[in-house]
C-alpha cells in the first residue's frame, strides 16, 4: 500500500487537495499487484460501494500522474503507483509481455544523465517502457 502521509504531503506541496475521490482511487490502485486499467479500477471501486464514473477515474489518474505518484503504461493503457520519490530523473518500467507484470527501475534511470539543453526542456515524470520477458516467463 502507498504511504498516505507521502500522498498528502505531495498534494500540499502542489497546493492541491487530497479529496475523498482522489484518495480512494490511489488507495485502490496501490492495492493492485500489477498495473490496472481505468475500467478495471472502476469495477473494483464499484464493488467497494463507490459510485464513480469512468471520466472521474481518468481525471483523478491524470491528477496523480501530474503529481508524479502514478505512471501510465502507454502500450496497454494501464496504470500503476510509482515506487520511488524520483527527484530529477525519468522512470524506466520493465513490462513483461508474458505475464504483464511491470517493474519500475529507478536505479537504472538515476544512472542515466539527461542533457541540460537550452533549446529543449524535458517534460517531468516521463516514463520509458522497455518490453520483454521476465525471468519467470523467459
Amino acid at each position: 500500500m502507498i504511504d498516505i502521509d507521502k500522498v498528502i504531503s505531495k498534494c500540499v506541496q502542489f497546493g492541491k487537495s487530497a479529496t475523498q475521490q482522489r484518495m480512494a482511487i490511489i488507495k485502490a490502485l496501490s492495492g493492485s499487484e500489477n498495473s490496472i486499467s481505468a475500467y478495471d479500477l472502476l469495477a473494483q471501486l464499484q464493488k467497494q460501494g463507490y459510485m464513480f464514473n469512468i471520466s472521474t477515474i481518468y481525471r483523478v489518474l491524470d491528477f496523480w500522474i501530474e503529481l508524479g505518484l502514478v505512471h501510465k503504461i502507454e502500450s496497454n493503457n494501464t496504470y500503476l503507483v510509482c515506487n520511488d520519490s524520483h527527484h530529477n530523473h525519468f522512470h524506466v518500467l520493465f513490462h513483461c509481455l508474458g505475464c504483464e507484470k511491470v517493474e519500475e527501475s529507478c536505479k537504472l534511470s538515476k544512472q542515466t544523465l539527461l542533457p541540460n539543453m537550452q533549446s529543449f526542456k524535458l517534460k517531468e515524470n516521463q516514463v520509458i517502457e522497455l518490453q520483454g520477458l521476465c525471468a519467470n516467463c523467459s
